[in-house]
């Protein structure tokens, strides 16, 4: 009687997790040899946050869409591997504060990573706070160099952060923060402090 309930329980258990996994589709990948549940990933892939997923070196990235909340993130081998997780629920779920269906702090970044690094592929969108104004524009200030890049917003609220912003920068880590800024009523302040962003090739074997 007992085996039969322990059966019960963990089939259960298994049935629970697939209907409350969540499905994220694959928008860009850098490389031909990144795998999830043994088969090759390619644009349009998709997967669960509970399939596994092999690297092959530390290069390799893709950009994902969550197809329920159509949360846009990157991931990197290297965080993954950082962190130690195998699957996308392991990587989000690998601190008490953040879940992959509880993520609600006032600020937060739409493309975010748990060690603090945002993994740069094309474009980087990074949500906004608050409501802007028309006159309000953005700058990215990169610490290295003090060098202030102006950025406008786009019209469903992100600050846009392109590669061509770094140029000569890339592959290191760069420290960044994004502040606002209006002329006309002479205000600026900032939004995100010390932002770290790491580009990653476009394509990488």
């Amino acid at each position: 009687m007992e085996k039969k309930i322990l059966i019960f329980m963990v089939v259960f258990f298994v049935i629970t997790c697939h209907v409350f996994a969540d499905k994220y589709k694959v928008l860009y990948v850098n490389s031909t040899g990144i795998k999830i549940e043994k088969k090759n990933v390619v644009v349009g892939s998709i997967f669960s946050d509970k399939d596994i997923i092999e690297w092959t070196n530390n290069q390799q990235a893709m950009k994902v869409i969550n197809l329920s909340t159509n949360r846009i993130m990157v991931l990197a081998a290297k965080a993954l591997k950082k962190k130690k997780s195998y699957s996308l629920y392991e990587y989000l779920t690998s601190t008490k504060h953040l879940s992959t269906r509880q993520i609600t702090k006032k600020r937060v970044l739409e493309e975010w990573q748990l060690d603090s690094t945002l993994y740069l592929l094309d474009t980087l969108y990074i949500r906004s706070p608050h409501k802007k104004e028309k006159s309000v524009l953005t700058k990215i200030v990169i610490k290295e160099s003090g060098e202030r890049v102006i950025q406008q917003y786009n019209e469903s609220q992100y600050f846009i952060i392109t590669r061509n912003i770094f140029e000569n920068r890339i592959p290191h880590q760069i420290n960044v923060d994004i502040k606002e800024y209006d002329k006309e009523y002479n205000w600026e302040y900032i939004v995100f402090r010390n932002l770290i962003i790491e580009p990653l090739p476009i394509k990488t074997e």
